[in-house]
């Protein structure tokens, strides 16, 4: 269950940023990439930092939003109901894996019996 609502979370998240950056109009980052083979502690902590002030800032706008906020729910529900169809797949994937093991166990039985001598 926990595994799911983290899904339902990301998946909202990525919706939720998706619809904000189609409502606001784009500008350049703040930051310029200087290309280097090494990256110092502090450029992460940069970079960490920024993104949880871009978080911080969606998740405001979805909160405040009624409109990101129903694309948001909308976004979750959607992806529930995909993850349901990838696990019924998997279930039938799964099922067929195993009827073919089980018959070719009941099979490789049936061979070993065959092939021992009977002893009285």
């Amino acid at each position: 269950m926990k595994f799911s609502n983290a899904i339902v979370f990301v998946a909202s998240f990525a919706g939720a940023s998706a619809s904000l950056r189609a409502q606001t109009p784009t500008t350049p980052p703040k930051t310029i990439v200087v290309p280097r083979d090494s990256v110092s502690i502090a450029d992460v902590q940069r970079a960490a930092d920024e993104l949880a002030r871009s978080v911080q800032a969606v998740v405001k706008k979805v909160t405040e939003d009624p409109q990101l906020k129903i694309a948001a729910l909308n976004l979750a529900k959607e992806s529930v109901n995909a993850a349901q169809v990838v696990v019924n797949q998997q279930a039938e994937t799964l099922q067929s894996v195993l009827e073919n093991l089980a018959k070719e166990v009941a099979a490789a039985s049936e061979t070993i019996q065959k092939s021992k001598p009977k002893t009285h």
